[in-house]
Parts: structure tokens; sequence; C-alpha cells
């Protein structure tokens, strides 16, 4: 399996530019998928990362709270969602496996049903070990 590189290069950059586009006293809001930790995925996060067809990479919520000081933002905000979306990714799974299955495959074809069925599936896994960090972002350009 190809080993994933774990923070995009150019997210420093990114917070930078928004840092500089955005007006003073203006704030920043973001969704975004991190990582427990810093450094090379675990097995289970590689087979779900594959399984999404995913290439970007992941960092700590710690990695991004330097990366937004570093850009000059205040008052930054990280907030885990993974306790919330542990449930709801349940939730999700069981409508695609139960009552939505039919439907999904009428409308897009059971190999992409079955492609996701086994996405969520390893996502789940991620999310239980607590390595799936989906989080919110929210910080302050200083006036």
């Amino acid at each position: 399996m190809e080993r994933i590189e774990t923070w995009p290069r150019d997210q420093e950059a990114l917070f930078r530019q928004v840092h500089r586009v955005l007006k003073p006293g203006g704030f920043f809001a973001a969704s975004d998928w991190l990582t427990s930790h810093d450094g090379p995925p675990s097995a289970a996060m590689e087979t779900y990362l594959a399984a999404e067809g995913l290439s970007f990479g992941m960092a700590s919520p710690e990695r991004y709270e330097t990366a937004l000081t570093m850009a000059g933002f205040e008052d930054i905000d990280i907030v885990n969602r993974n306790p919330w979306y542990r449930v709801e990714a349940r939730r999700e799974l069981e409508k695609m496996e139960g009552p939505l299955f039919d439907q999904l495959v009428d409308d897009v074809g059971e190999d992409l049903v079955e492609k996701n069925l086994r996405a969520w599936q390893t996502m789940i896994t991620v999310l239980d070990s607590g390595e799936h960090r989906p989080t919110h972002l929210r910080a302050k350009r200083p006036d």
C-alpha cells in the first residue's frame, strides 16, 4: 500500500493566505479531517484513506493550532467532533445498508454503493480508535 503523507506542505501557506485576505477583526471558520497525532498514519487509517480514495494528508490539532498561530490568528478554537461523528457515521452506515440500499443501487449502481459501504466500515474503525478527528476550527484575525 502506498504511504500517504500526513501533512499537506501548503497548509501553513493556506492559513497565511486566509489571514491576508480576511478583513481585520474577521473570523475564519472551517471543518476538516484531522488525526489525533502527527507522523505516519496507522495501518487502519491507511486502509480507510485508500477505501475513500483520499490522498490528502492529515495532521494533529496541535499542528493546526501552531499553523494558525504562526499565520497571525488569535482566539483559536479547535473542537473535536469525533464523539458526535462516531454515532452519526454508524447511523449513516445503517441507512445505507438498510432502507436506502435499493434506492442507492438504483441511483448510482451497486459497485459504488459497495465501495462506499467499505469506506464507511473502515472509517468507523479509525473513528472508534480516536485517530480520525473530524474537527471544527475557528480563529480571529486581530483588529
